[in-house]
């Protein structure tokens, strides 16, 4: 129960003025905060589908595979997870293709830094073309995609339990009128009171 600011009158649910003295009611704005469990599962999601899509990386040696690894990678881990919702799979996502690319890039400058080797070298006479710079931008559009056909995924396999009750509608005269179906046996056995 709330109380108004200017009066200390008690305000009914959902006022917006204080019906005592007319003054604005402030409203309060509640944040979803996610609860640390979520954000666990979520990382640890993550850190699974990074070392996922570093491994399909490693063996595609010589070829540009751009964001398929980590695109094929979020949604197993999307799915190991068994995210059921939009904005935690598209999350997953992100984290993966996050921490996959700081991971490949920590292993590069830490194995140039270790050896002395100037990070000219890394790239040799490399120049990146447009299609490069196109699929390194598509990354953050890949991941929402990913996230995406994730939850499409996780949740297509599961089946839809038909509702216990049946209604059947009849139009008359008088209006619509609706009707439990199916036997009295039927009826009793979900009905919660008897008329």
């Amino acid at each position: 129960m709330s109380y108004c600011d200017g009066c200390g009158f008690r305000l009914p649910d959902g006022a917006e003025y204080c019906p005592n003295c007319g003054s604005s009611v402030k409203k309060e704005t509640e944040v979803q905060v996610p609860s640390a469990a979520a954000l666990g599962r979520i990382l640890q999601a993550g850190v699974i589908g990074a070392f996922l899509s570093i491994m399909i990386s490693s063996f595609s040696q010589g070829v540009d595979l751009y964001f398929i690894p980590s695109f094929l990678s979020s949604l197993v881990a999307i799915y190991l997870s068994r995210a059921r919702r939009l904005v935690e799979a598209v999350a997953i996502a992100l984290a993966v293709y996050l921490f996959a690319d700081g991971i490949l890039t920590g292993i590069a400058l830490g194995s140039l830094y270790s050896g002395g080797i100037p990070l000219a070298d890394l790239y040799g006479s490399y120049v990146p073309t447009l299609l490069d710079a196109i699929m390194y931008a598509a990354d953050p559009v890949t991941a929402v995609v990913a996230g995406y056909v994730g939850v499409r995924l996780t949740t297509r396999g599961q089946p839809r339990t038909p509702s216990p009750i049946a209604y059947r509608r009849r139009e008359e005269p008088g209006g619509v009128i609706y009707s439990l179906e199916g036997g009295p046996e039927q009826r009793s056995a979900s009905s919660t009171h008897k008329v």
